[in-house]
């Protein structure tokens, strides 16, 4: 059992139904992430919270997501959530110069993000660092730019990587993948 109390369960401990539900995601991954180890303690969650995952995300491009999500996990310093989604950027084809301009590292240039990424991204900032409060100026920005639709799913999808930053902080969640700026450049 970790420090925390809370167990991490093996894939052989989790219910049959969970385990093949997850399956593609461990086959992808090639381990079983230990934020699943640690939400396998309420399984029905994991497919709802799934579920939920790709309805905010649909509307949104790859690009708008991931600038989401790596802008809120750098800001919330959840280095678990920011290397699977550096991890999730380069598998997709963005550069280190872009995956660095959306966790906003230093040195890194905003010129690497398009101007929606730039206003997803300032919209996230926003969110973030002013709790949700005194927002309106970035949500209506990312409305006209992009659309009432997007808008709400951008404020859906920083929520919840909130949550999920918090949740791996809280447990001192670590990966057994390094960073993508930490692994030798090909």
């Amino acid at each position: 059992m970790s420090g925390d109390g809370i167990a991490r369960k093996s894939v052989d401990e989790l219910d049959p139904s969970l385990r093949e539900f997850l399956k593609p995601t461990v086959d992808r991954l090639g381990y079983l992430g230990e934020f699943f180890q640690v939400a396998a303690h309420v399984p029905n969650a994991i497919p709802a919270f799934m579920q939920y995952t790709v309805a905010v995300k649909a509307p949104l491009s790859d690009k708008q997501n991931e600038v989401l999500a790596l802008t809120v996990c750098a800001l919330l310093e959840a280095d678990y959530e920011r290397i699977q989604h550096e991890r999730l950027s380069k598998r997709l084809g963005f550069s280190l110069e872009w995956i660095a301009a959306a966790a906003s590292f230093p040195g890194s240039h905003p010129s690497a993000l398009a101007d929606d990424e730039r206003l997803l991204q300032a919209l996230a900032v926003a969110v973030v660092t002013r709790h949700g409060m005194r927002c309106a100026d970035e949500v209506r920005a990312v409305a006209a730019a992009l659309g009432q639709d997007k808008a709400v799913a951008a404020l859906l999808q920083v929520s919840r990587f909130v949550t999920i930053a918090l949740l791996c902080n809280a447990l001192s969640l670590s990966l057994p993948v390094p960073s993508v700026f930490d692994e030798p450049q090909t």
